[in-house]
């Protein structure tokens, strides 16, 4: 029976990770579904508790660094854009290519958009590879590490208190 048990809090611990993919199907799936299962299972173990919690901190890490990288690439983006002055603005309403006179500004914005694109990118491999990595050690018992996380819920150690009955 306790195998049978230890089982099934390793397919709860899996299916955790696993409804991170929830944002494919709708906005913020990727919170509210393994929220939801982790409160509603986290105190049937330790094992649970802690996957839960390294998925839910996860999930809240990459989209805290996709929109750093999203505000840096668009700040950048726009602080060339404004720099440029009165003449790009009214260069972009005519036909002309209107980067013609100053190509510097366009280099930044393209530079801009494919390193900071790219970082995005990259964030978005790293949570599809690292979620099928963490579900399948949750899967074995093993506990997982994300990388890039920050601890926003904090792992508690549960203190063992000695039964004086």
């Amino acid at each position: 029976m306790e195998k049978q048990q230890q089982n099934n809090h390793n397919n709860i611990a899996m299916g955790i990770h696993l409804a991170t993919f929830g944002k494919w199907i709708f906005p913020l799936g990727n919170f509210i579904l393994p929220i939801l299962l982790w409160m509603v299972n986290s105190k049937k173990s330790d094992f649970i508790d802690r996957h839960g919690k390294q998925a839910i901190n996860f999930q809240l890490s990459i989209t805290l660094w996709t929109v750093i990288l999203a505000f840096i690439g668009g700040g950048v983006i726009i602080g060339s854009m404004i720099s440029g002055g009165p003449d790009l603005w009214e260069a972009m309403d005519g036909p002309r290519f209107p980067f013609a006179n100053d190509l510097g500004i366009f280099s930044t914005i393209v530079a801009s958009g494919v390193i900071c694109g790219t970082l995005i990118l990259a964030l978005g491999i790293v949570d599809l590879v690292c979620t099928i990595k963490a579900a399948i050690k949750a899967h074995d018992g093993l506990d997982y590490r994300y990388p890039l996380t920050i601890n926003f819920i904090p792992d508690t150690p549960v203190k063992e208190t000695p039964n004086t009955n």
